[in-house]
């Protein structure tokens, strides 16, 4: 059995110790993959995996005459494709050609939601190089038609600098495309704003090398210029052949020296237009921090000022008494007091599982399909063991949440990010937050982006209707891609317990982001008296259809 790492508090502050703990089963030896048939008596898991699925022709009637239409793509289970008898790829489903074969059609023909699948299958690779050059032209198709995941894909690229020359300002540009918030409405989040100080800091600075090199570059021209006539008059004098070659050598350095000042000149015009593009991009937005949580006024039955917040419903998965894994302490009272929270204070609908099963939890998010509408939200929370493998044939590591009866060494049925991923973006719900206390739970979302979540609006009432107008993907993990701590028998994790007391606390309606604040600041503060300091993260999730809306709290009462 690991050896579990018992956290450390300062007697002087008067804290007890706690009996915190590493989540254990976050450093299993490389892990294989079994056979994945189902457990004996249980219905095949494959059943509930998303696929890319070929549905057949409608048979259609245009006055006497019967034709069939061409067929559809979509996501969907692998159950629900055969029993509408589509066509899917049961195996080598990695391979980038037979999910090209499902959407490429459709995106040819001008289809946006396909074009966005096309980017999202060249991006990701599939089996091979990931194509970003291909995944920008697809996405630019579809970003042009409005489609608002995939200007937030686009946005992305344009951030990292992936198929495209990274440029902040284009990418912020595609992100205020698709919050759908109005200039006079848009502000940037702290993190978003020292991005952008040192973006222009940078730009600043190789403006004025620039500048220099320039100035350098006509002083040496101007120079050579004046000796060039001065040598020129007495090679004439003397019609010295070596002197006139000397010349020619000085002529064709001055022409050199020129083309490298144009050189120089297109750069500082490049860098200037970069900084006025940055000041056109950001001169509306305002300099406060939109983190901070601002108070609309007490709301009740589910409205805000005439905001229809829409039905709130929870799964709560705690995972604690493991079969082959070292049990943990508190995911089940975690897990117990937060749906107590979640029903009383913000009237939400809640299921709660205790120790899941692979089984459990992927029928019960699939069954989520039929019981969520467009006007839902979503909180899935996760407590367990969590952990990261990486196949001998990928450079990527991948994040796992782990069901009871995980195995240490075998994923056979440890539930890949990937497959929630999945199932998030087949929802229908309008907002989804994840809220994941697990080893390694950052791994669910994107890469960390400043931007992605810098662009947003105040509480005023038409941010708040833009930010529930966007599909909202988002993961809050108690600690990033990194191992987290359990609890004892008598408290909650430190995640946990700042989560519910964040919620028990708060009186207002309540935006993802600001619950994030308060939770990095707690979390922090919490666990710089254990022997691992641990550091949230808030992620989207564009794997899942992120389109940057936002996921509200909003109290019964």
């Amino acid at each position: 059995m690991p050896v579990r790492k018992i956290a450390k508090f300062l007697q002087p502050l008067g804290l007890a110790a706690l009996g915190l703990a590493v989540l254990a089963g976050c450093n299993a030896s490389n892990p294989t993959k079994s056979s994945g048939k189902a457990q004996e008596g249980y219905e095949s898991l494959e059943d509930l995996y998303i696929v890319d699925c070929l549905l057949p022709g409608q048979v259609r009637r245009l006055g006497n005459m019967q034709y069939l239409s061409p067929r559809r793509a979509v996501r969907t289970t692998t159950a629900d494709c055969r029993i509408r008898g589509g066509e899917y790829v049961e195996y080598d489903r990695a391979d980038y050609r037979s999910a090209l074969k499902v959407w490429l059609p459709q995106a040819e023909q001008g289809d946006a939601e396909a074009q966005n699948y096309v980017g999202e299958i060249f991006e990701k690779g599939l089996g091979q190089e990931p194509d970003y050059v291909s995944a920008i032209s697809w996405y630019s198709k579809a970003a042009e038609q409005g489609y608002s995941r995939a200007q937030i894909n686009l946005g992305y690229m344009y951030e990292k600098g992936l198929g495209v020359e990274k440029n902040i300002t284009t990418a912020l540009n595609w992100y205020r495309k698709a919050s759908g918030i109005g200039d006079d409405e848009l502000i940037l989040n702290s993190e978003a704003q020292k991005e952008i100080a040192a973006t222009r800091e940078k730009l600043n600075a190789q403006l004025a090398s620039s500048k220099v090199q320039m100035e350098f570059l006509q002083k040496q021209i101007a120079n050579l210029t004046k000796e060039v006539e001065k040598q020129t008059q007495l090679a004439q004098q003397n019609q010295n052949a070596a002197d006139a070659k000397e010349l020619e050598f000085a002529r064709q350095e001055i022409a050199a020296l020129t083309e490298l000042y144009e050189k120089a000149l297109n750069d500082r015009n490049a860098l200037e237009g970069q900084l006025n593009d940055m000041e056109v991009a950001y001169r509306k937005f305002s300099s406060g921090d939109f983190l901070a949580p601002q108070v609309l006024g007490k709301v009740e039955n589910r409205v805000a000022k005439d905001i229809n917040f829409g039905r709130y419903f929870a799964l709560i998965i705690g995972n604690q008494d493991y079969v082959f894994l070292d049990d943990l302490r508190s995911p089940i009272q975690d897990g117990k007091r937060l749906q107590q929270i979640l029903e009383q204070k913000y009237g939400f609908s809640t299921l709660f599982i205790p120790n899941a099963s692979e089984k459990n939890i992927l029928n019960t998010i699939n069954n989520f399909y039929e019981q969520i509408g467009e006007n839902d939200n979503l909180l899935i929370y996760y407590a367990g063991h969590g952990n990261i493998s990486r196949s001998d044939q990928s450079r990527t590591e991948r994040g796992y949440w782990l069901p009871v009866d995980a195995g240490k060494d075998n994923i056979s049925n440890w539930i890949n990010n990937s497959v929630i991923s999945d199932h998030l973006d087949r929802l229908k719900a309008r907002s989804v937050l994840v809220i994941s206390d697990s080893c390694y739970a950052g791994y669910l979302g994107s890469e960390k982006s400043p931007f992605l979540f810098g662009v947003s609006g105040t509480q005023s009432e038409k941010a708040i209707q833009a930010g529930l107008a966007r599909r909202a993907r988002v993961v809050i993990s108690s600690g990033g891609v990194k191992p987290v701590l359990d609890g004892s028998n008598k408290t909650h994790s430190i995640f946990a317990g700042a989560l519910i007391d964040a919620l028990e606390q708060n009186r207002d309606t309540l935006r993802d982001s600001a619950l994030f604040a308060q939770l990095s600041v707690n979390v922090r503060k919490r666990s710089e008296f254990a022997e691992e300091v641990q550091i949230p993260e808030l992620k989207p999730v564009r794997e899942a259809g992120h389109e940057g809306g936002s996921f509200y709290f909003v109290p019964v009462n």
